[in-house]
């Protein structure tokens, strides 16, 4: 356990060299009071321009999923940032053979930022959320909402050879959000094309409110997970 927090300090040294990471941890906080404040303002005014009883607010519990799915999809694009750039210094291979060893380092980077990006979630979309949630779908929301994150960071250290390709499979991690539209915009079968993306169950849950589909989506994105972790191993 030392050794891995020894380990995790260290990232944060990394991140210190990049100012762009450490400015992109706030980004949350301003997306969520964009959120928050804005949108209710914007449907205000165009319920007066277009003279109806809502245009936004039907929607207001997919915006607070993105919401949840934000901080962990921020923090995982920070934290792969990090662990290319040790790939590029060759820090990873002199980690992997000490006594922190493989799945030390992956705790280390992956793991610790899930438990802080959850906590952060949690803090986000209570001060900011728009439709009303109980307690527990947004802690079942969270915690495999960070999960995902997980595995978008994965995803990009696994397929990236350097931070610049990073950057360009971190754009492609998008499209696990995407995800969470199949459920409130697309009807019939066809929206289980969406099915492979654990934001689509997600949406499901919230759209129904049915924690059944929150477990789906935690299974989805173990799968998920268990092939990458696998992948980026092989890297090592």
């Amino acid at each position: 356990m030392k050794a891995m927090l020894l380990s995790f300090f260290q990232m944060f040294r990394q991140m210190k060299k990049d100012a762009m990471l450490l400015a992109i941890a706030f980004v949350p906080v301003l997306v969520g009071a964009l959120f928050r404040f804005g949108i209710p303002f914007a449907e205000t005014q165009l319920i007066n321009y277009l003279e109806v009883e809502q245009i936004i607010s039907p929607y207001y519990g997919l915006l607070d999923l993105f919401l949840v799915m934000l901080t962990p999809s921020i923090y995982s694009f920070i934290v792969a940032m990090v662990v290319l750039e040790e790939a590029d210094e060759r820090l990873i291979s002199y980690l992997a053979v000490t006594p922190l060893g493989k799945k030390g380092y992956l705790l280390s980077r992956f793991g610790m930022t899930g438990i802080i990006s959850l906590f952060m979630s949690v803090v986000v979309v209570t001060f900011f959320h728009l439709a009303s949630m109980n307690a527990a779908m947004l802690i079942v929301l969270v915690i495999v909402s960070t999960v995902q994150g997980i595995c978008s960071a994965l995803l990009i250290v696994a397929f990236s050879a350097n931070k610049v390709e990073g950057m360009a499979v971190g754009k492609f991690t998008m499209l696990f959000t995407l995800g969470a539209l199949a459920p409130f915009f697309i009807s019939g079968k066809a929206q289980y094309l969406f099915s492979a993306l654990p934001s689509y169950w997600l949406a499901k849950a919230v759209k129904e409110s049915n924690y059944t589909f929150t477990g789906i989506g935690l299974l989805v994105t173990a799968v998920w997970i268990l092939l990458l972790v696998k992948r980026f191993e092989k890297k090592l």
